[in-house]
């Protein structure tokens, strides 16, 4: 295609060669041939799974549509980069995620067009979505054990800023409580830094999973902290998050079409 370039800009160790390097620069002919089948979600962004050198991979596609998003991610790391950069600091801290593999980005005219970010595909999992469910199995521990995940993440100065119930997965691990270990997707916006009660606790409410208080005694135990002094506050931060969605659920359609 006239004026298209595509740029492999990180690779994990073990990636650097021809077979898969080559992979990733075809990357944009192959999200155009996706088989139904390997298709994991397909909305703005585009989740498919495919095989390189008999190993599973996770391919997620950006597309930079708008004008004032091409003119962003020319100046700033477009957000498979950040994605893979994020998974290298969250795996420096013992912080689960599937591995990053690669970051990929397509440029037409040296505009920025779209980027993938690929990683190991998770065969099995669950979304902390499901634990939604009043008949979940295992829920009550596994929300407090959900809580008490999120309450590590900001002692080690981790915010996901998207901290939906969606992006956090469940991943059956018998060595661990309740069987499973949690590892955190969709990380390409993320902040780095000390983390007080009261950030710390508006990130907490994005998860949104109508529980009994096990998700806030979770992270209190987690982080040290009396959880009856935080309920009006957990309580007050999860009603005006209740309100902030619903007004970006009914603008959504407008945002989108103004590519913000």
């Amino acid at each position: 295609m006239t004026g298209l370039v595509t740029n492999v800009v990180r690779l994990a160790a073990g990636w650097d060669e021809p077979q898969r390097r080559a992979w990733c620069e075809r990357l944009e002919d192959r999200t155009r041939a996706v088989p139904p089948h390997a298709v994991i979600y397909r909305g703005r962004n585009v989740i498919f799974r495919d095989l390189v050198e008999g190993e599973e991979v996770a391919v997620k596609r950006f597309p930079v549509a708008s004008p004032g998003k091409r003119l962003v991610y020319r100046l700033r790391a477009t957000k498979a980069v950040r994605a893979f950069d994020h998974a290298l600091r969250l795996e420096a801290l013992g912080i689960g995620t599937p591995q990053p593999l690669a970051a990929v980005e397509v440029r037409r005219d040296g505009w920025p067009a779209a980027s993938y970010f690929c990683s190991a595909y998770l065969p099995e999992f669950r979304e902390a979505r499901e634990l939604r469910v009043p008949g979940a199995p295992d829920r009550s521990l596994l929300l407090g054990l959900l809580g008490e995940f999120v309450g590590r993440l900001h002692e080690l100065g981790v915010v996901h800023r998207d901290l939906t119930s969606g992006n956090v997965l469940l991943v059956p691990d018998r060595d661990r409580p309740g069987g499973v270990c949690f590892q955190l997707v969709d990380i390409n916006r993320m902040r780095f830094a000390r983390i007080g009660v009261r950030a710390g606790v508006a990130n907490l409410v994005q998860l949104r999973l109508n529980d009994g208080g096990e998700v806030l005694e979770g992270y209190c135990r987690a982080r040290g902290l009396d959880p009856s002094r935080l309920r009006r506050l957990y309580a007050a931060r999860l009603a005006w998050r209740g309100v902030t969605q619903g007004v970006k659920e009914r603008t959504r359609p407008w945002r989108r079409r103004l590519g913000l």
